[in-house]
């Protein structure tokens, strides 16, 4: 039962006591002080906000330099490879060639890796998808495929994982009003 207004001195959490006790301490037999303690405390020995605080910085630290880690300029998920083998391309009646992809890694995507990941297919132009605000690539893109069977082996990558990321694509025809391709996206000969 939760004990009318009374949290744990060390970490604040509603101080939580059985039946029993609660009505003891309301019939006036057993007195419970204010440093009655929650389970936690009391399991992890913690007596005082200053240990609280300090395991606090502990764990918190530790959490960071794993994502430090992790995170790392040198860390590079890997590449989903099975894929150049055994995916089949879908069927494209439409003949569409425009493609939006979405969830890619907005860190460590760029215009090789996505190229490697999408091989054989052959892509004439990337349009990197950019927030407004940061100017920075937020993990969509726009995406050209040389012929209609390319944007088929390319849709059939839909699902798949790039980059420690489960990749999303979808046919998009371009608009009317669309200008597309968009001038400076043609993809590098390199």
């Amino acid at each position: 039962m939760y004990r009318g207004k009374r949290r744990c001195p060390t970490c604040g959490v509603p101080s939580l006591i059985c039946r029993s006790c609660f009505e003891a301490d309301r019939d006036g037999t057993k007195k419970l002080g204010r440093n009655v303690r929650c389970d936690l405390c009391v399991a992890e020995s913690v007596t005082n906000k200053r240990e609280l605080r300090e395991r606090e910085e502990r764990e918190t630290k530790e959490y960071e330099r794993k994502m430090r880690q992790k995170m790392d300029d040198d860390y590079e998920p890997p590449v989903q490879r099975k894929h150049a083998v055994t995916r089949k391309p879908k069927g494209n009646p439409e003949r569409i060639t425009r493609l939006f992809l979405k969830n890619m890694c907005a860190r460590q995507m760029d215009e090789a890796k996505l190229l490697e990941f999408l091989h054989p297919a052959r892509v004439t132009h990337i349009q990197w998808l950019m927030d407004k605000s940061t100017k920075k690539f937020y993990g969509s893109a726009f995406i050209e495929a040389k012929t209609a069977e390319d944007a088929g082996s390319i849709l059939a990558v839909d699902g798949m994982t790039v980059l420690g990321r489960r990749i999303k694509v979808k046919y998009q025809r371009a608009d009317e009003k669309d200008n597309w391709p968009i001038p400076n996206t043609e993809v590098s000969s390199s």
